[in-house]
């Protein structure tokens, strides 16, 4: 076994099953309020009903920012 292949499992076994549950509970978040129309990505003009910014950051995670509540 080569010495990467021991790196990216050993990283494997330390994101554990929580990491994964984590990431998709986010995804989840995020498209739900894509389909409600409460969320815009970063640059996009937001509507009257837009609550929150959806940013890329430089690793490609998406984080959620709440711009305000909606009213």
């Amino acid at each position: 076994m080569s010495a990467e292949r021991d790196e990216g499992d050993r990283a494997a076994r330390e994101a554990g099953p929580g990491d994964d549950a984590e990431r998709r509970a986010t995804e989840k978040f995020i498209s739900d309020l894509l389909a409600r129309g409460e969320a815009v990505f970063e640059g996009e003009e937001p509507t009257p009903g837009t609550t929150h910014v959806i940013e890329r950051a430089d690793d490609g995670r998406l984080t959620v920012r709440r711009l305000r509540f909606s009213s």
